[in-house]
């Protein structure tokens, strides 16, 4: 069936603000916060009805390392205020040596911790609403309003209708970078395995519960995670890419038949089904292709324009500094993307794409969103100087120091 509908609307402008975050993941939230302390009127978007996105609606609740794996920290800032956030109202995995951010050698484990989903997203309306950040739930991003090469703001749509809002810089935490791509930026697709994370209870400790009237006694809370082990091309046409609608369904779909089959191989007796995601649980979906492209290669190098490290959350040893041309893209005024969206390829990208790193380029893009707005300058043209020096002032771990030998500088 062909043919098309023809829309045309006249879209009433709702507010106006310094900066626009497009995403209220942790990569959206980082960035709203680092706009706000900064002194700038700042409004989060969010098409959920939660802050946190895969770390709290898709359950993915690992906070991965902030440290190299031997025991020195490489990620500070928001990215640590928030990973202590998540444990603020519940459980937590975090080794003793980390509590105050210690570490050493001897520090007896990875700076990461497991944590509640729920908990965190409680914390993080909290910590939003004392920052004075305000924000718009269930609300969809739909385009950029896009002049000469910058985004005069967005038109979102949600319960009251459509609507504008004006933003002198906008924030792309869409994790699919949405509005670059919709404002024109030239993007790069990825490609997803299917995995899928469900959380569990084990029905004897609750039968124990409900027999003593006491239902904190006896649970023992555990994460279930089941996965397809394989490896897809992004040119496989089994691969999920995310970027489109009927994609974005499948892989939803067949993630819950995942799920039903595993329930079907005797475990249901054993264990209760709590919560499933509210969310597709993609990890790649698209990105920037940016001014500059990290990658393995990159490894321990140096960049004139760091904007913070990530260790490598799968192995010891790696270290990256991130480069602030990875998160802007040419042709694009006052747009700067942060999450697993910046341009990071191959098996940089699986460094990037998660929670703490996602954080730390969270608080970079709204760091230079706010010094935009201050200089009165295109992204492209923020100063790195002084940028570097409120990240670092913020807490940001901006270079690394090899121990051995001095990084190779580009």
């Amino acid at each position: 069936m062909g043919g098309h509908f023809l829309e045309s609307c006249r879209v009433p402008i709702e507010g106006e603000y310094d900066v626009l975050v497009v995403g209220g993941g942790v990569a959206g939230v980082s960035a709203a916060l680092a706009a706000r302390r900064s002194g700038c009127s700042t409004l989060i978007v969010e098409k959920s009805v939660m802050l946190g996105g895969l770390a709290t609606l898709g359950l993915i609740a690992h906070y991965l390392p902030l440290c190299d794996g031997r025991g020195k920290q490489v990620i500070g800032g928001i990215a640590e205020e928030l990973l202590h956030l998540s444990i603020k109202y519940g459980y937590d995995t975090l080794p003793e040596a980390w509590r105050s951010g210690g570490g050493g050698a001897d520090a007896g484990g990875r700076y990461r911790t497991v944590f509640s989903p729920a908990a965190f997203a409680l914390a993080l309306d909290e910590l939003i609403e004392q920052e004075g950040i305000d924000v718009l739930f269930d609300t969809v991003f739909c385009r950029p309003v896009m002049e000469d090469g910058a985004c005069q703001g967005v038109v979102v749509e949600n319960k009251s209708g459509r609507a504008g809002y004006r933003g002198r810089v906008i924030v792309d935490t869409t994790g699919d970078a949405d509005v670059m791509a919709r404002a024109g930026a030239e993007c790069v697709d990825g490609a997803n395995r299917l995995s899928y994370w469900a959380y569990f209870t084990d029905l004897d400790g609750m039968a124990k519960a409900v027999e003593s009237e006491d239902v904190r006694l006896g649970i023992d809370l555990k994460m279930f995670g089941v996965s397809l082990r394989e490896e897809i091309s992004p040119e496989d046409p089994r691969a999920y890419h995310g970027i489109d609608a009927a994609q974005v369904t499948r892989f939803i779909l067949d993630g819950r038949r995942l799920l039903q089959e595993a329930l079907c191989d005797g475990r249901r007796k054993e264990l209760g089904l709590l919560t499933i995601p509210g969310m597709a649980q993609f990890r790649t979906t698209r990105r920037i292709r940016g001014w500059y492209e990290l990658t393995e290669r990159d490894v321990f190098r140096r960049f004139d324009d760091s904007v913070g490290c990530t260790g490598d959350w799968r192995k010891a040893g790696p270290v990256f500094e991130i480069p602030y041309r990875a998160l802007v893209s040419r042709g694009i005024q006052n747009i700067v993307t942060a999450g697993r969206s910046i341009a990071s390829a191959g098996d940089a990208w699986e460094v990037t794409r998660v929670i703490p790193p996602a954080s730390l380029t969270g608080q970079a893009a709204g760091t230079a969103a706010a010094l935009a707005v201050r200089e009165g300058c295109d992204l492209d043209q923020v100063p790195m100087t002084k940028l570097q020096q409120e990240l670092a002032g913020a807490g940001v771990l901006v270079h690394w120091q090899e121990r051995d030998r001095e990084p190779e500088v580009v």
